[in-house]
């Protein structure tokens, strides 16, 4: 088995560049290339990606603030605590 060009290391420290379209052709070609032949990377990737998806959503939840029961049970908690 040949030594591949690319170090996991030096995968995960690309990846991001990678998603954004930020790598040279030939850096794309030996990250895509190591990504092919490394399975804990392409494990890594999977859980990067899932990564990604659960902090839109999150990000997204955030952006519409708590949901009406939570926020009305908040402002209860907060009123008895005051006083």
């Amino acid at each position: 088995m040949r030594q591949p060009e690319v170090r996991c290391v030096e995968f995960v420290e690309q990846v991001t560049e990678w998603l954004e379209g930020g790598l040279s052709d030939e850096e794309r070609l030996l990250f895509e290339e190591h990504l092919a032949y490394c399975s804990p990377c392409g494990r890594f990737m999977v859980q990067f990606r899932q990564t990604l998806a659960l902090s839109r959503v999150a990000e997204d939840q955030l952006r519409q603030g708590p949901p009406p029961m939570v926020r009305a049970a908040l402002h209860t908690a907060f009123r008895q605590s005051r006083r």
